[in-house]
């Protein structure tokens, strides 16, 4: 049995299945085709051999979505973000275009959306988390028009640059939901380059900027949130605290705010005219996780957050935006979970007695300050500490940052993260921050 303190001990099967198995079941399902997802099958597929592992999968295209905000900016096309998943679904897995329905893991089972079932012996959890545009009232109706856009969606990015480029007064505003939510930085980082495509057409002086955020401070990590509260000073954009959008009305171009947190205006709601909203949706679990026996109370699949292990099921295991780890959201999280949870399970399926990898909690949110500016945010959400991979400080707006995240960052993911090799950069991190300075 692997062990690496009473924290992290990973717990062997209960039970093998017999090795002839129907074309049904396999060694290990892994359900979603996301970043994490591939970077787990991609390794396994290749160490337990051709269609031992398969992928549940429902859609078509794989899209990069750290560069959403990018599209959103006019920075770069929708047709950068994404290949067909057929290009990247690992050679030696089997890829299954279907949703999955249910997950029972007493009996080992994925029921599919057509109701088809595939039996597994390991599982790993890997589906993201669901966009939920209707936990805001009038948003449904409204997102894609009435000058509301979202960089979330595939859907809806274009139009975030459309409609910027329309507005010539009046109130920009951008939101961050109460909810858990995928790259937490995003919400703002829109806002940052609306500002600067503002400045560049000479009308910034007309609209007013305002960041609307249901959370109590403007980024998790104080090193970082004062950094964004100087640029948002320095960009006369107004961050205001403790705000959760609760209705959106299009025809009429007002957003309805309720008022969080223990203040003297706590429960109150504010209504404002809008000329351009950016909505963050608010974000929970897929249903098939949250009715079944594998999630915690919140609806996330309940692993251990140090070896990825589920608390209950010992052939289970997650990574990524589905899982309940305590750490921000974000790809960069995911590939460092990857060579964590790897490590694990491959150690389990063989039976070998190799201490466990743990997982420290490490990920990071590249902050889009305009083009060609960055703050390249790196840390744990465990220790909620910086842990930064370069020399200088990476708090500071860099040229440098910019550049990696937007053109070095995207081959890597296709051609590195993808493919099972890029555990994030704790590697590069001994030679270019030795001393951790910063």
């Amino acid at each position: 049995m692997l062990a690496l303190g009473t924290r992290s001990v990973l717990r062997p099967r209960w039970a093998r299945f017999a090795s002839t198995a129907a074309p049904s079941s396999y060694k290990l399902v892994v359900i979603g085709g996301g970043a994490g997802g591939l970077a787990v099958s991609s390794t396994l597929s290749e160490k337990l051999g051709k269609n031992e592992v398969a992928i549940v999968e429902p859609a078509a295209r794989h899209y990069q979505q750290p560069l959403f905000t990018f599209v959103g900016g006019g920075l770069k096309s929708l047709g950068d973000t994404y290949r067909p998943m057929a290009d990247v679904m690992p050679p030696n897995a089997q890829w299954i275009n279907q949703a999955a329905a249910t997950v029972d893991p007493e009996a080992n089972t994925v029921t599919l959306a057509d109701g088809s079932t595939v039996s597994y012996e390991y599982l790993v959890v890997a589906a993201g988390i669901e966009l939920n545009f209707a936990g805001v009232k009038g948003l449904e109706s409204a997102i894609g028009k009435n000058g509301v856009a979202s960089n979330y969606s595939p859907k809806y990015v274009e139009k975030t640059f459309e409609f910027l480029q329309n507005v010539r007064q009046g109130n920009a505003l951008f939101t961050m939901p109460a909810t858990p939510i995928k790259c937490a930085g995003a919400p703002q980082k829109i806002a940052y380059l609306a500002d600067e495509l503002l400045r560049e057409k000479g009308i910034r002086d007309n609209v007013t900027i305002n960041y609307y955020t249901a959370l109590g401070k403007i980024f998790a990590v104080d090193k970082y949130a004062n950094a964004m509260n100087e640029v948002a000073k320095s960009r006369n954009i107004n961050v205001n605290l403790f705000h959760d959008l609760v209705e959106v009305d299009g025809p009429a171009k007002k957003a309805t705010f309720k008022v969080l947190g223990s203040g003297p205006s706590a429960g109150e709601s504010v209504t404002v005219p809008y000329e351009f909203l950016h909505v963050t949706p608010p974000m929970k679990p897929f249903d098939f996780i949250k009715n079944s026996a594998l999630a915690n109370a919140a609806g996330f699949v309940d692993v251990n957050q140090y070896t990825l292990q589920h608390n209950r099921f010992a052939n289970v295991y997650a990574i990524g935006d589905c899982s309940s780890l305590p750490t921000s959201k974000t790809a960069a999280a995911a590939a460092a979970q990857s060579q964590v949870l790897k490590h694990n399970l491959l150690a389990q399926i063989q039976g070998s007695d190799k201490p466990a990898l743990e997982y420290t909690g490490y990920t990071s949110c590249p902050l889009v300050t305009g083009k060609h500016k960055l703050v390249l945010a790196e840390f744990s959400g465990y220790s909620g500490q910086p842990h930064e991979t370069f020399f200088f400080n990476q708090a500071n707006e860099h040229a440098f940052s910019y550049w990696l995240t937007a053109d070095v960052l995207p081959t890597v993911y296709w051609n590195s993260m993808l493919k099972g090799t890029w555990n994030g950069p704790s590697a590069i991190r001994k030679f270019a921050n030795p001393t951790s300075s910063n």
